[in-house]
C-alpha cells in the first residue's frame, strides 16, 4: 500500500523501549521521550503480522537499547514467525557479546552497532561510560553468530572523533564490517552545541568518490549512497531534514507503547494499535494501519 505521496510502505522501525544503558549526549531517542509502557514480545509479533498486509517486509529492532529486553530472543522469534524476510537490530552493543548467538538462532539477520571511536577516553566523553571494550567484545561476537552485514554507526563530530576516519575505515575493513559515516542531526537535544561539533560530510564524501571503485545509491534507504573501497565498504547518512531523504522514506515505526508513528520527525500524529490488538479486533489493527498510511507525508517538501 502506497500513502497519497506515492511511497510504498516497506519496513517497520519498531522501538522496543526507552530504556538505555549509555547517555550518548547527541541522543534523539527516536522521539521517545519520559517514561512508557512495554508492548510484550507477542503483541509486537501480532502487530508485525497485520503489518505484513501492507507490503512490509523488513523489520528494525531498536530501543532505547533493545538489549535492555531480557526477551529480546523472544521478540525476534515473534517478529520472524510473522513472515517478514529480514530482521535487523540497532544497538549500542555494550551487552551483545553474550547474546549475539542467542540472537541469530532466533532469526535475527543483521545488526548495526554504534561505534563512534576507537579511542576508550572519547567514547567515554560521547556515552558517558567506560565501556568500549565490552562494544568490541559484541562486534566480534556478531560476526563469529553469523550475523551479516555488521554496520558500524559512526556519527562524526568536530574536534572530537572527525581525525578516525582512517582507523575507522581499516578496522571496519579488518572486520568485514560497513562503515556507516553519520552527519549529526540538528534535534532539540543537539541544538545547544550543534553548531560548534557539527562536521560537514561533503567533503568527506568527496574524497571518498574518488578513492571508490564502485559507487551505488540505494534508493530503498533515502537515496542513500555506498563507496566501495579498495579496503572496505563505507555508506554516508545525511541528515534526515532534507527533501531527498523524507521523499525516498518507506518507513512506519512503532512507539515502544503501541502507537504507529508515521513520521520520525513528528509526534502529533500517532495512531493506536495496540488496543485494537489486545482486545483480539483484527479489523481494527487493520484500520489503524491504513489511517496511519493515510496520515504520512514528507516532513521536508522543499527545499534543504
Amino acid at each position: 500500500m502506497k500513502d497519497r505521496f506515492g511511497r510504498p510502505v516497506k519496513g517497520m522501525r519498531i522501538s522496543v523501549t526507552k530504556r538505555c544503558n549509555l547517555k550518548c549526549f547527541y541522543c534523539h531517542a527516536e522521539g521517545h521521550r519520559g517514561k512508557a509502557d512495554e508492548m510484550t514480545a507477542d503483541e509486537i509479533g501480532k502487530i508485525v503480522s497485520a503489518a505484513r498486509d501492507f507490503g512490509v517486509s523488513k523489520v528494525k529492532i531498536t530501543g532505547g537499547e533493545p538489549l535492555m529486553r531480557d526477551d529480546l530472543a523472544e521478540i525476534v522469534r515473534d517478529v520472524s514467525s510473522a513472515g517478514v524476510r529480514e530482521i535487523s537490530m540497532s544497538t549500542n552493543g555494550v551487552m551483545l557479546a553474550d547474546r549475539a548467538e542467542e540472537l541469530a538462532k532466533a532469526g535475527l539477520t543483521r545488526v548495526n552497532i554504534s561505534l563512534d571511536t576507537l579511542n576508550g577516553e572519547t567514547y567515554r566523553k560521547i556515552t558517558g561510560a567506560p565501556l568500549l571494550d565490552q562494544v568490541l567484545r559484541g562486534i566480534n561476537a556478531a560476526i563469529d553468530a553469523g550475523l551479516s552485514p555488521v554496520k558500524l554507526n559512526m556519527v562524526i563530530m568536530k574536534d572530537l572523533n572527525d581525525k578516525e576516519l582512517e582507523r575507522m575505515i581499516d578496522f571496519s575493513a579488518q572486520h568485514k564490517a560497513i562503515l556507516q559515516l553519520i552527519e549529526l542531526l540538528k534535534t532539540p537535544e543537539t541544538a545547544k552545541f550543534y553548531d560548534g561539533a557539527h562536521f560537514d560530510l561533503g567533503g568527506i564524501e568527496a574524497k571518498l568518490e574518488r578513492r571508490a571503485t564502485k559507487v551505488e545509491t540505494r534508493n530503498s534507504m533515502h537515496a542513500r549512497r555506498k563507496y566501495f573501497l579498495n579496503r572496505g565498504e563505507v555508506e554516508i547518512v545525511n541528515p534526515m531534514h532534507n527533501r531527498e531523504f523524507c521523499a525516498h522514506c518507506t518507513r512506519l515505526r512503532l512507539t515502544p507503547n503501541g502507537f504507529l508513528k508515521p513520521c520520525l520527525l513528528r509526534k502529533d500524529n500517532l495512531v493506536d494499535v495496540i488496543s485494537p490488538i489486545r482486545r483480539g479486533d483484527s479489523e481494527g489493527a487493520r484500520k489503524a494501519f491504513e489511517e496511519a498510511i493515510a496520515r504520512r507525508e514528507p516532513f521536508f517538501k522543499g527545499g534543504k
